[in-house]
Order: structure tokens, then C-alpha cells, then sequence
């Protein structure tokens, strides 16, 4: 029986059809105006959505909208894989969802500029049904985007499917993948396409980045050549914990934190704290943090992003780099 989720929070945009198979002759000429004035978006035969919900979508909400638009115009359903499973499971992607999507078939097809086909098969348990799709599964999806995104968008992706969920984040989010399961797919695919580029994704991934931010910046760690850092690592002083830093590097002495939007606006960080408390109460962690003796390091998005920012900021911080990226970071290949 295949799989079925039902808990994520898949965005559900307000689509217009005007059935499917339907040819701008059967559109009918108040939509052709609306479209021409700027006022309704067309993404792709039949399908329209407004333009002021469409600017109001993000780049994962835009790509489902796609995704919805490509569906309505077959008669069968599609099996969405690659970055479109990815959105619906709500993978962060470092750069951006394309807003075309992409399926698989097990014959050829000919792509368009609205819907990209692969040719391939997959078992039976590698498909999942969420929200009126069919997607790879969790663990099929974490593959696929592991053999074939560059190496920080890999990384951003299958940190947070190999995340342990907090009890409230289980609640709205895809399945845990075991990144000892992804593993093994590396064992048995040796040798084949897109394996080597998996084998260094999977090793590289961390059951504890708990943002992309997080998982972007110790990509930059490595490649600019610092030591791999301790993750979510609880600080006490004499009046107890204090709270977890984002990264440790024991030995130095040093902390490092990444400050994302987030942290100060999403309840899963909040808890329904309003921001000016939410920083107030950020400020008294930092100075407990940093009265246990040890230094501490902050960055931001930006720092993350330029990889020489985040190295000049940890480099005046005390930590030191060598010239090219160390070979003691665990589970890289050799």
C-alpha cells in the first residue's frame, strides 16, 4: 500500500482552470484580457493564478503552483521527482526552485518550458501520495538530489531530511531519513552515474544542522579550511544551562552562532515570544555564553552565503585555517 502524508504544509495557491487539454481558443476573451493587462499570470496551457498572489508566493510556493498547473493538464497522474519532490517535502534550497517542474517516466518524453521529464523507474515503495501528489519518497528524493545538485544545495537538503525532529517540528514535517540508509544506496551504486558526488553529499551531511543557514555555513567551513566544528552543543555556567550553540570548536575555546531571520520570527524558535523579547533574551544567553571564558563568533546570512566573510570572521575570532580543506573532516571520502 503506498504511503501517504498527510501532516506537511503544502501551499495551495488559488489556480484558475479553464479545463484541461484547453487551447488559448477555448480561453475565454475576459481571461485573454486579464492575462494582457498584467492582471492574471498564465503558467502554461489552462492555467492561470492572479498576478498579485502570484508576487506574494515564495520560490517553493511558486513551484508547487507549477507543479499544480502541469498536473491539471494530463489526464494521468505524474510522479514528481528531483527539486519538486523537494518542495513538497519542504527541503530548503540554497539558490532557488526553478519554477519549472520536474517527473519521471519510464519512456521518453519531450521536456517543455513548463514540465521537465527524466526517463527512469522506481519501485513501488520509492513513491509517496501527499496533498494530491505523487512524489519520490523522503529517502528516494534525498538520493536523487544527492547525485546530481552541487555540493551546499546537497548538503542544505539532506541535513535537514537527516534532522531528529523536536517533538513539535515532527508534527508538520516529512519523515526522518536514516543517513545510514542513504549510505548504503552509495555501497550498492558504486560505480554508477552520480555516486562519487552522492558519497561526498551523504559523508558530508550532519544530523544536527538545525537551519540551511547552519548547514551552508560549515560547507564554507570546510572548503576554506577551518576544523569541523561540535553541533547544538549544550553551555552550562554554575546557575545551569544557559542554552545550545549552533557550533563548538572545544579546543579553541570558541563558539559560533548563525543568526537567520528566523531565529527571531518563526514560533518553532519564538515560542510566541514577541521579537524586541525574543532579542532581549538572545543577548542575555550571549553574555552568560561568553562569561563561561570562551570566545564566540556571529554571522549572518550574508557571511554564510560569501564563504571569505564568514572565514575573515572566524579567523579574528581565533580559529585557525589552513589553505585548502582538512581530509580529518569525518565521513568524506577518501
Amino acid at each position: 500500500m503506498m504511503m501517504k502524508l498527510t501532516k506537511l504544509a503544502v501551499p495551495q495557491p488559488k489556480l484558475l482552470l479553464t479545463g484541461r487539454g484547453a487551447t488559448t481558443h477555448d480561453v475565454s476573451r475576459a481571461i485573454r484580457r486579464q492575462c494582457d493587462s498584467g492582471e492574471l499570470i498564465r503558467l502554461g496551457r489552462g492555467a492561470y493564478l492572479t498576478a498579485s498572489e502570484w508576487a506574494a508566493l515564495d520560490d517553493r510556493a511558486r513551484h508547487i503552483a507549477q507543479m499544480r498547473a502541469a498536473q491539471a493538464r494530463h489526464s494521468t497522474p505524474i510522479v514528481f521527482v528531483h527539486d519538486s519532490a523537494a518542495a513538497v517535502l519542504d527541503y530548503p534550497a540554497y539558490g532557488y526552485f526553478s519554477t519549472v517542474p520536474q517527473a519521471i517516466s519510464r519512456q521518453p518524453r519531450q521536456s517543455t518550458p513548463q514540465l521537465h521529464w527524466h526517463r527512469g523507474e522506481l519501485a513501488d515503495d520509492e513513491i509517496v501520495e501527499c496533498d494530491g501528489f505523487f512524489i519520490t519518497s523522503p529517502e528516494r528524493t534525498l538520493w536523487d538530489i544527492a547525485c546530481t545538485a552541487p555540493f551546499a544545495r546537497a548538503v542544505g537538503m539532506l541535513d535537514a531530511g537527516i534532522r531528529t525532529l523536536r517533538p513539535k517540528d515532527a508534527a508538520v514535517s516529512a519523515p526522518r531519513v536514516d543517513r545510514e540508509h542513504l549510505l548504503e544506496r552509495v555501497s550498492k551504486r558504486s560505480g554508477k552515474r552520480g555516486t562519487v558526488r552522492a558519497a561526498r553529499s551523504i559523508g558530508f551531511a550532519r544530523d544536527g544542522a538545525d537551519s540551511l543557514g547552519e548547514s551552508l555555513s560549515r560547507v564554507q567551513e570546510y572548503l576554506f579550511g577551518f576544523e569541523e566544528p561540535e553541533l547544538q552543543v549544550t553551555v552550562s555556567d554554575v546557575d545551569g544551562d544557559i542554552g545550545v550553540a549552533d557550533q563548538c570548536w572545544r579546543e579553541h575555546r570558541l563558539l559560533g552562532e548563525f543568526d537567520g531571520y528566523e531565529k527571531y520570527t518563526r514560533n518553532r524558535y519564538t515560542h510566541g515570544k514577541a521579537p524586541s523579547d525574543v532579542v532581549f533574551d538572545e543577548k542575555v544567553r550571549e553574555d552568560r555564553m561568553r562569561a563561561t571564558g570562551g570566545g564566540m563568533a556571529r554571522w549572518l546570512w550574508v557571511d554564510a552565503h560569501s564563504g571569505s566573510r564568514l572565514a575573515a570572521i572566524l579567523t579574528r575570532a581565533g580559529l585557525p585555517r589552513e589553505s585548502r580543506p582538512r581530509d580529518d573532516w569525518g565521513g568524506m571520502p577518501r
